[in-house]
C-alpha cells in the first residue's frame, strides 16, 4: 500500500511536532474511507465507520460510484483492510450479502426501482447482485486471503446495472463478513453515492442515523433482519447435522 509521507510537506524539524499532535481516527495503514477488519475474542469486527445506523446500531460505510476506472457507475471502495498479525496466515475471509437494494430519491430511503441492481464482484469471480426483491447470483463470495504476515487488504468492485442506474441518488446495501475459525461480524451497510453532491449525499447518510425511521424504512429494516435470522438458523442446522 502507498502511505502518506509527512516529510513531503513539512521539514524534518516539524515532523516530530506533527507526529506529537496528530491523532488519526483510523490506523495509519488505512486509506481514507477504508474499512478495518479486526478480531475480538475470535469474532470478526468491522471498524472505522463514520456513521452508525440509528435503529440497528450497525456500522455505515460510504462509497461513490464514478471514482473508479471502470466508469461512471462503478467503484472499488470501501477498501477492506487489517493490521498485520490480525489473522492466522492463509485465513480465508468471505462476504455474505443480506437484505435488498434501497435507494435514496432525494427525500427518503425506499426500495430501489425494478430496473436497477447493484452488483458486487468477488475475488473468485462471484457475481452478487442486490435488487429490489433481494439477492440474486452468489449470496457469498471471497473477500480475500490473509498473507504470511496475517494481513488483508482488498478492494471489491461494485457496479450499478440496468436502465435505472442513471437516476441521481444513493444506494444502500448490507453485508456481513465470515471466515473459517472466526465468528461472523455484525452486519454492516455500505451507502453508495450516485451523482449527488457531497452535501446531499451526507444528508442521505444522516437520514439513516435517525432513531425514528419512516414506515418504508421499517419495512426495509425488517426484511434485512429477517434475512439475517434465516441465515443464522441455517448455519445452526448445518452445524447440528
Amino acid at each position: 500500500m502507498k502511505s502518506f509521507n509527512l516529510s513531503h510537506v513539512v521539514g524534518g524539524g516539524l515532523l516530530a511536532l506533527a507526529a506529537t499532535f496528530s491523532a488519526p481516527v483510523l490506523a495509519q495503514h488505512l486509506h481514507e474511507g477504508d474499512m478495518e477488519i479486526g478480531v475480538s475474542n475470535g469474532v470478526l469486527q468491522v471498524l472505522g465507520d463514520a456513521h452508525t445506523h440509528g435503529i440497528t446500531g450497525y456500522s455505515i460505510f460510504e462509497a461513490d460510484l464514478g471514482d473508479f476506472a471502470g466508469g461512471p457507475y462503478s467503484t472499488d471502495d470501501p477498501g477492506y483492510d487489517s493490521e498485520p498479525g490480525t489473522f492466522a496466515a492463509g485465513s480465508i475471509i468471505n462476504y455474505t450479502a443480506l437484505g435488498s437494494l434501497s435507494f435514496w430519491n432525494g427525500t427518503a430511503w425506499a426500495t430501489a426501482a425494478n430496473n436497477v441492481s447493484l452488483r458486487l464482484s468477488g475475488n473468485l469471480g462471484e457475481e452478487t447482485s442486490w435488487t429490489s426483491t433481494g439477492i440474486s447470483g452468489d449470496v457469498t463470495g471471497l473477500l480475500g486471503q490473509a498473507g504470511s504476515n496475517g494481513q488483508i487488504h482488498e478492494h471489491l468492485e461494485m457496479t450499478a446495472v440496468g436502465a435505472g442506474r442513471t437516476a441521481v441518488g444513493a444506494y444502500l446495501i448490507q453485508l456481513q463478513l465470515t471466515g473459517d475459525g472466526y465468528g461472523a461480524s455484525n452486519p454492516f451497510y455500505v451507502a453508495i453515492n450516485r451523482g449527488l453532491d457531497a452535501a446531499s449525499f451526507e444528508t442521505a447518510v444522516h437520514a439513516l442515523t435517525s432513531p425514528v425511521p419512516e414506515p418504508s424504512t421499517w419495512m426495509l429494516l425488517l426484511a434485512g433482519l429477517g434475512a439475517v435470522g434465516v441465515m443464522t438458523r441455517q448455519r445452526k442446522a448445518s452445524a447440528a447435522a
